[in-house]
């Protein structure tokens, strides 16, 4: 009697334990299924893999209802009704027919309007006659790595390419930036201080004094000179751009903010997203000011102002077909005209024949 029990026991354990290792394997299959998808917002099971759960679950019966979790347990039942019935599983969804040339014309409207969403692509599209949904626009964007930006509440959009914005606001984007220099006294090597500003469209620049002391103070009143500066020469400016340099305080943003001017600080550790301050430093430092060892803040101011006199007047600019800024030194050239006959030039020079202007003397 007792070995009839043990034996019966034995039996009833190892089928529990085969339906606990099909279990366990049935988890399993799951846990792959969802560690393959991690990346994907939707999950949708291929053929395969829907066929090696079934698979799993005939040997429990398909009693796994308690177990399945990546659909609902009505959609494991219709699989197994589908199965049973002898249909051929595809693909979910609808399939996807669309052209290269299609798929083309859509990145490249994304990349050339960044401020453009999905649904003002697909409307460009319908323009031209192509039917392509919201969802498939995303899908291709997503497929290629670009992203269109969200609006904010003004309808612009959040977020530009740095060229696209600099292009943009141009003719009414202002740079500024520190730049320093040493200066021996007698009582050691001390470092002074200047704030440049350079507006974008014109190219005009101004300095403001040298200092020792670049404090809180001071660079307001720089922003107050550097505005008046600007309603002198009658430059618009809707944009300031500069690095986040902490002696650029809080209350020199004010003041500028005060004049509608909206403050863009550039990136940590990104020069190039200030390169117009950037290169204008480089110029005074490589053209002037590296040639001088500088006594006293008066030394270094004069040196400093003969340079952007020269840069604002006499100096020819690559970004304006290398001409110069002041009126007065721009030729008017006709097609016909020669250089054949050059006539009398004259010289003027600054900073003991450092700077040179050449100009044609009245005849």
């Amino acid at each position: 009697m007792n070995q009839c029990f043990y034996v019966l026991l034995y039996l009833l354990l190892e089928w529990f334990s085969d339906r606990r290792d099909a279990q366990l394997r049935f988890l399993r299959e799951e846990n792959q299924i969802l560690r393959s998808r991690l990346d994907q917002s939707r999950l949708i099971l291929s053929p395969e893999e829907r066929s090696r759960l079934l698979a799993i679950g005939a040997e429990l019966e398909h009693q796994v209802k308690s177990l399945v979790s990546l659909v609902q347990f009505r959609t494991y039942q219709r699989w197994v009704k589908e199965q049973r019935e002898g249909r051929e599983v595809g693909w979910v969804g609808r399939p996807r027919k669309i052209g290269q040339e299609i798929r083309d014309l859509t990145v490249r409207m994304a990349r050339e309007n960044p401020g453009w969403g999905y649904l003002r692509i697909v409307g460009e599209l319908l323009k031209l006659r192509c039917s392509v949904g919201k969802t498939s626009v995303r899908r291709i964007l997503h497929e290629e790595g670009v992203y269109p930006t969200r609006p904010d509440r003004s309808g612009r959009p959040d977020f530009q390419p740095w060229d696209a914005f600099i292009k943009l606001h141009l003719n009414t984007l202002m740079a500024s930036d520190f730049f320093c220099k040493n200066v021996w006294t007698p009582l050691g090597k001390r470092q002074a201080y200047a704030l440049v500003f350079i507006h974008l469209g014109s190219r005009k620049a101004w300095v403001s004094p040298a200092t020792y002391h670049p404090n809180e103070a001071w660079v307001q009143q720089q922003a107050r000179n550097v505005l008046m500066w600007l309603e002198d020469q009658g430059l618009q400016t809707t944009h300031l751009i500069h690095d986040r340099d902490t002696k650029l305080t809080a209350g020199f943003d004010r003041l500028f903010q005060s004049a509608k001017v909206q403050i863009i600080k550039s990136p940590v550790m990104a020069p190039n997203a200030n390169a117009f301050a950037e290169s204008w430093i480089a110029a005074l430092k490589r053209e002037c000011l590296g040639y001088f060892a500088c006594f006293s803040l008066r030394h270094v101011d004069h040196i400093v102002q003969a340079f952007s006199q020269y840069y604002n007047e006499h100096r020819p600019h690559q970004g304006l077909d290398n001409r110069t800024i002041g009126p007065a030194d721009k030729p008017k050239l006709s097609v016909a005209q020669t250089t054949n006959s050059v006539g009398p030039i004259g010289c003027r020079s600054e900073l003991g024949g450092l700077l040179k202007h050449y100009y044609r003397r009245a005849a």
